[in-house]
Formats: structure tokens, sequence, C-alpha cells
């Protein structure tokens, strides 16, 4: 859990404020995509998953600013919301990740209380929707 909440912490300073959250929409373009594509083209786990990341950085190179999401604000506000859609991103690129991998070798990489967190039962969707919510309940726009 601590590694998490570091990968978290060092994702969001690298990535920035201007770039959390178009990263977070495509993300979910991402796995829609992976999702959409019919299992017989992509039959194996791990083409799968070189199609959800080679989708995520397409996206995330092609639209420098195509969505215009941004979280406004400075001082300790500021950072807690930059690590909390950190956190969020993360868990939700594991939890697509696990999602995808046969159980038996998602657990050579993960723990099995970890694995229930981010893929058992309602894990999934409460991944998916969570980032949502949060994004939604802390965006502001800058008007010009």
């Amino acid at each position: 859990m601590a590694f998490l909440a570091l990968a978290s912490f060092v994702y969001g300073m690298l990535l920035g404020k201007y770039r959390l959250l178009s990263v977070l929409v495509n993300i979910y373009v991402s796995f829609a995509i992976v999702s959409a594509v019919p299992e017989k083209t992509v039959g194996n786990y791990e083409t799968r998953l070189i199609v959800f990341f080679i989708a995520l950085v397409v996206l995330t190179l092609m639209n420098k600013r195509f969505f215009d999401l941004s979280f406004s604000g400075a001082g300790s506000s500021f950072l807690w919301r930059v690590f909390v859609i950190s956190f969020m991103e993360i868990s939700l690129i594991l939890s697509i990740v696990l999602t995808i991998m046969p159980k038996k070798e998602a657990l050579n990489f993960i723990s099995g209380t970890a694995y229930g967190y981010l893929v058992s039962g309602w894990a999934p969707l409460i991944w998916v929707v969570l980032p949502l919510a949060f994004m939604f309940m802390v965006y502001k726009r800058n008007r010009y």
C-alpha cells in the first residue's frame, strides 16, 4: 500500500495538473477500445494489455489539451486533489490490467488481498466510477 501511495505521488507530480484529467479520460477511452475489440481478434490477455497501453499512450500523446480539463488552485488543497486523482488513476489502471489478466497470472504479481480490493466483486465498478465522481466534484474550468 505504501508503494501505491508513493507511486501515486510521483505519478501526479510527473504528469502535472493539466495532464492528470486528460489521462483519466484516456484511460476510460482505452478501456472502452479494448472492451469493444472482438475477443477473436485479440485472443490472449497479453495482446489485450498491449492494445490497452498502446491506445492509452497514443491518446495521451495526441491530445495535449484536447479535453481542456484541469484543476485550478494552489496550496495544500491543490496538492491533495492531485494526489487523490493520481491514486485513483493508478488504482484504475491496476484494476483494468488485473481484470484483463487471468487470476492465476495476476496473483504472481500482487497479493490476494490487493487483488480483492482491485478486482473482486464490485471493485472494478467502484474503481471505474470513483475517479469520475471525484473529477466532477473538484473540476473547475477557467472561464476566459
